[in-house]
């Protein structure tokens, strides 16, 4: 501890761009992070807008034994989901509440069907939905008389927008780890510039018998140092600016995307990957120097 604190003194300036540049790569961590939790939400937000409509033929009703099974089936195997059937006239009456003129035209005859809403569902649940749908899509409206009604457009669309909600979180993930990867290099590169700036004091502490522990030791406490403080820095600033980020975002928003309870282990799995970093590029940076 006491020549790893000396050696952070003798060279202020190569100090100070360590822990600074240590502080920028753990702040824009956050903000991935904050990213990261940003997606979620938008990809949440949009899916629980998605709903599904399944548009019966005219022969079937909810007492019908084909409807009766595809409704058990779907609250069998996915419990969350929300399931809200609609008969002919209560559809019906729903448009009259919305726009009076339109159920005029039709006047006595109402042409519209009997509905299940489907809501509620998980992204990862729509393939398998979709699979028990298909079972009984008999009973739905044919899409070749009136494409309108017809579950598989809907589901098709639906389709799309999950592609490109999935490719978006894909899309932040390789930018995490390629962000990772380049910690890596930068901090690799910053230790091997202090072993090579002290690489004289190395060979001299070397020919005079002295153990690899004790010449790397002050290496290593001297790293570590720099990743506390840099990880003190930067989630000081990172939550002083968190906090006053109303004008962005509303104080729900803030809490949702960054004060939950997955903040505390968030930092603390930084602090320990950065640890770790530091230990990968050290022992990387100095393996040949002890070996030869």
């Amino acid at each position: 501890m006491k020549y790893g604190i000396k050696n952070i003194l003798r060279n202020k300036f190569l100090s100070f761009s360590s822990i600074l540049v240590l502080w920028l790569l753990m702040f824009f961590v956050n903000i991935l992070m904050i990213m990261h939790n940003l997606s979620n939400t938008l990809i949440e937000s949009v899916n629980s807008k998605l709903t599904l409509s399944l548009y019966l033929k005219d022969e079937y009703q909810r007492s019908s034994p084909d409807t009766e099974i595809l409704l058990s089936q779907i609250e069998k195997q996915f419990p969350n989901i929300i399931l809200d059937f609609k008969s002919k006239e209560e559809v019906l009456e729903e448009m009259r509440k919305k726009d009076p003129a339109i159920v005029e035209i039709v006047q006595n005859i109402n042409p519209l069907p009997a509905t299940i809403y489907i809501s509620n569902i998980q992204i990862e649940q729509y393939e398998m939905l979709n699979t028990v749908i298909e079972w009984k899509a008999f009973i739905l409206s044919d899409f070749r008389t009136n494409s309108t009604f017809d579950y598989r457009s809907q589901y098709e669309r639906i389709q799309k927008i999950l592609t490109i909600l999935n490719t978006l979180k894909l899309a932040l993930y390789i930018i995490i780890w390629v962000f990772l990867l380049s910690i890596f290099v930068i901090t690799y590169s910053i230790i091997w510039n202090f072993i090579y700036h002290y690489r004289d004091e190395i060979v001299i502490t070397r020919l005079v018998w002295w153990s690899n522990g004790f010449i790397y030791g002050p290496f290593v406490i001297q790293w570590m140092l720099y990743a506390f403080l840099g990880f003190l820095l930067s989630t000081n600033v990172f939550l002083i600016g968190a906090k006053n980020m109303s004008f962005i975002f509303t104080r729900q928003e803030v809490q949702a995307l960054i004060f939950n309870e997955t903040l505390v282990w968030v930092l603390f799995l930084q602090i320990v990957l950065f640890l770790a970093i530091w230990w990968g590029s050290a022992y990387f940076s100095t393996h040949k120097y002890i070996k030869n």
